[in-house]
């Protein structure tokens, strides 16, 4: 099975870690995937961020399950400071385990697999805070300080690894109460309701481009161009609230800035979905699903 793209296999090898303690697991052929659901995978759930090949920052961000799928996505940067390549990921319940598919894009959107594939990864074993698919792994870290970290790796044809260490971009919440949200009892309680009402809006959005999918089934060529906007947008959003969480430094409103920051810029999405695809171009018809408004 392929662990890296055909494009840049050679170029990724020359940072992948030489043969020694394995991260990684490989099942069996004809291997069973242990029962399993996205419920175990809730410590996942936030933005990371570290260092990945040749020691360039590198950041994983991870949505809340959205029905059976966990959405990801993973930005490689370059020594320079721009884009290497990025990942769309989706981590979903399937027949009563998980399993991990994901799809590499380069700077310029260009994709590494073709058009219809994708890299897909089977569970061989799952505890507490750690994940073993086919040839990846994601497990819980704690650092020396303490904190919380994540490692991330993926085994090569040759069977070196490529390892990313990463650290949660905080875990604080605002100490006010923000007007969305009403009056919260706790400071917990308003990020619980940040963290609810971003999943709403994820739910809501995925419903709209997926009717402005189904509405161009007889052209593959529009479906496939909303496909590449929709992983453009994730992209670009989690570098905008990355950017936006920088901004506060160690100060305890900057989760709740992130989250604020992808609630609206979701909401801001499936509005431009509903009005480049949804809306009728001709007078008097009505739009195939209602205005969005914020979510609520």
């Amino acid at each position: 099975m392929r662990a890296i793209g055909k494009l840049a296999l050679a170029v990724l090898a020359m940072w992948a870690l030489p043969l020694g303690a394995q991260e990684t697991r490989v099942g069996e052929e004809g291997f069973e995937s242990p029962p399993a659901t996205l419920a175990q995978m809730d410590w996942l759930v936030g933005q990371w961020a570290g260092k990945g090949i040749g020691d360039a920052p590198a950041m994983e961000s991870w949505l809340p399950p959205t029905g059976g799928t966990m959405v990801g996505t993973f930005v490689q940067e370059s020594g320079e400071g721009g884009i290497q390549f990025t990942e769309h990921l989706y981590l979903m319940e399937e027949e009563g385990t998980l399993v991990l598919r994901l799809k590499h894009f380069n700077a310029d959107l260009t994709g590494w697999e073709e058009k219809a594939d994708m890299l897909t990864f089977r569970l061989v074993a799952i505890e507490d805070c750690a994940a073993y698919f086919h040839a990846l792994t994601l497990r819980c870290d704690k650092g020396d300080d303490g904190e919380d970290g994540l490692v991330a790796a993926v085994r090569m044809q040759s069977g070196a690894e490529l390892l990313f260490r990463f650290e949660r971009m905080g875990d604080a919440v605002p100490d006010a109460p923000a007007p969305q949200c009403g009056e919260a009892a706790s400071t917990a309680e308003m990020n619980q309701c940040y963290s609810s009402l971003l999943t709403r809006a994820a739910d809501r959005r995925k419903q709209y481009v997926e009717a402005a999918s189904a509405l161009y089934a007889d052209a593959p060529d529009v479906q496939a161009a909303i496909v590449e906007a929709e992983a453009a947008f994730d992209i670009y959003r989690d570098r905008e609230c990355r950017a936006n969480f920088r901004k506060f430094g160690n100060g305890s409103f900057r989760t709740t800035a992130l989250l604020i920051c992808a609630l609206d810029m979701t909401d801001a999405r499936t509005r431009t979905v509903w009005n480049n695809w949804l809306v009728p171009m001709a007078d008097g018809e009505q739009p195939v699903l209602p205005e969005p408004g914020p979510t609520r």
